[in-house]
C-alpha cells in the first residue's frame, strides 16, 4: 500500500478506497477515493493539492469520453456516495440535492412526491445513470433544451470544493435569486477542471399532462432551413424540434394540456411540408431512436453548434460522401451532436463547421493526445487560464483537460 492510499484509508475509511493495485480504469491504475461527505472530499482535495498531485473527478462515468483527457491523473474521486436528495419544495418547483445523486433517481423521488408530479427537464445522453454533478459540470442536455434549455438555465445554486480544500456556495435555491457573483454559470461545463461541485440546487418544472408529436420525412437543406426558421416564428410552444441526417427526418413535439397539444399540433403539421401527427406507439419508439442517436455505431462523437441560418450548410456538409455518419441537431437552437465516419479527421470537419460560424467538441473520441478542435482565440485562452490560476493555481484538478 502506498502512502497516499494510506492517508486516503486514514480519512475515509478502507471501504472508501479501491487501491491502484485493484485497477480503476485508469491507465496506469489509479487509487480511487468515494467520500461520503463534502466535507471528507475537500479533505482530499487538501491532501492532493499538498502533495501536487493530478486529480479527476468521476460521477457516473457516462461523460467519461467528454473533452480531453487530462494530461495525468494520480488520483480519481468518485462523488457516487454522495447521493442524498437534501431538500424538495413542489410548491416552488425547486431541489437541493448532492452531485452524485443520479438524474435517475431525482426524477424518481421529485416525481413521487404526495400531491405533485414534477422533473428536472433535462434529458443528455445516458441521463438515467449520470450523475447531477457530472451533468452539470459537462453542460450535457438534449433535446428537451429547445424549451427548457441547459444545465446552466436550470441550475440555481451550488456548493462546491476548491483544490485546497475551501467549500464554498454560489447562487441559491430560488428561481429570483441575484446574490453575489454567479460561479456556477462558470463551473457548468467546466469539466471538473476548476473546482468539484458536491451540492446543486436545480428548478423543476411540472411534467406535462400529454404529447403530441409532427413528423415529417424526406426533408432536405433547403426545405428543413426554411421550415425550423416557420417552427421558430411559429403560435405554438415546441418542447422540441430535432432535425435527424442523413435521413431528412424532422421530429416536432408539443407537451401540455391535451386539446392545447391538439391545436398546436395542427399548427405545426400545417408548417411541415409532409408532416403528419405520429401515434401513440410510433411516438414511444422515435422517443427511443432519439435516445440512441448518435451513440450507437462506430467513430468520434462531436458536440457541435451552428447559427440558425446556417443549419442548410451544415446539412450540406454532411450529406452523402462527406465525414459524417448522422447529424442529431436541435433545430431551432442550432446545437446537437455529429458521429463522423471512423477514419474521417474530426480536424478537418472542426474548420468546415468554424467556416460556418459554428463550434465543435470533443463527446467521443477525445483521448489523451486529442487536440482541441477548435482553441480559443488568444483573449479568451488568457481569461479562461486566468480563472484557472485563480481558482486551481497548482492545476490539480483535470491538468491538460481545459481549453487552449
Amino acid at each position: 500500500m502506498t502512502s497516499l492510499e494510506a492517508d486516503l484509508e486514514a480519512l475515509l475509511g478502507r471501504e472508501s478506497v479501491t487501491p491502484a493495485a485493484e485497477g480503476t480504469g485508469g491507465t496506469p491504475p489509479t487509487p480511487t477515493a468515494r467520500p461520503r461527505s463534502a466535507e471528507a472530499l475537500a479533505e482530499v482535495l487538501a491532501l492532493a493539492n499538498s502533495r501536487r498531485l493530478a486529480v479527476l473527478v468521476r460521477g457516473g462515468g457516462t461523460k467519461s469520453g467528454w473533452g480531453r483527457a487530462p494530461g495525468r491523473c494520480d488520483l480519481v474521486i468518485e462523488t457516487t456516495a454522495l447521493n442524498r436528495l437534501l431538500e424538495h419544495e413542489p410548491g416552488d418547483l425547486t431541489c437541493v440535492a448532492e452531485a452524485g445523486l443520479t438524474l435517475g433517481e431525482l426524477q424518481r423521488l421529485v416525481g413521487g412526491a404526495p400531491g405533485h408530479h414534477q422533473r428536472l427537464m433535462l434529458d443528455p445522453p445516458q441521463g438515467g445513470g449520470a450523475t447531477l454533478g457530472g451533468v452539470v459540470a459537462t453542460a450535457a442536455s438534449g433535446p428537451l433544451r429547445a424549451r427548457y434549455g441547459t444545465p446552466r438555465d436550470l441550475l440555481l445554486g451550488a456548493r462546491f470544493a476548491l483544490a485546497d480544500g475551501t467549500l464554498a456556495r454560489t447562487g441559491g435555491k430560488v428561481v429570483k435569486n441575484v446574490a453575489g457573483y454567479d460561479l456556477g454559470k462558470l463551473l457548468t461545463g467546466s469539466q471538473g477542471t476548476l473546482a468539484v461541485i458536491v451540492e446543486v440546487a436545480l428548478r423543476l418544472h411540472p411534467v406535462p399532462p400529454a404529447s403530441r408529436w409532427v413528423v415529417a420525412e424526406g426533408v432536405g437543406p433547403p426545405t428543413a432551413q426554411v421550415t425550423l426558421t416557420a417552427l421558430r416564428r411559429a403560435p405554438a410552444v415546441l418542447s422540441m424540434a430535432e432535425l435527424l441526417w442523413p435521413e431528412g427526418t424532422l421530429l416536432a413535439r408539443l407537451d401540455g394540456a391535451p386539446s392545447a397539444c391538439e391545436q398546436q399540433a395542427e399548427i405545426v403539421r400545417a408548417l411541415v411540408p409532409g408532416g403528419r401527427v405520429a401515434g401513440e406507439s410510433e411516438a414511444e419508439e422515435l422517443a427511443r431512436m432519439i435516445e440512441r442517436r448518435p451513440w450507437e455505431g462506430e467513430g468520434p462523437v462531436l458536440g457541435i453548434s451552428v447559427p440558425l441560418t446556417r443549419i442548410g450548410e451544415l446539412m450540406a456538409l454532411a450529406a452523402v460522401g462527406g465525414p459524417v455518419a448522422q447529424l442529431s441537431l436541435r433545430g431551432t437552437v442550432g446545437a446537437g451532436e455529429a458521429r463522423l465516419w471512423a477514419g474521417a479527421d474530426p480536424a478537418q470537419f472542426a474548420a468546415q463547421v468554424a467556416d460556418l460560424g459554428g463550434y465543435v467538441s470533443w463527446h467521443r473520441g477525445g483521448g489523451q493526445d486529442a487536440p482541441p478542435l477548435q482553441p480559443l482565440d488568444p483573449v479568451a485562452a488568457r481569461l479562461a487560464g486566468s480563472v484557472k490560476q485563480a481558482l486551481d493555481p497548482h492545476s490539480t484538478l483535470a491538468p491538460g483537460r481545459g481549453p487552449a
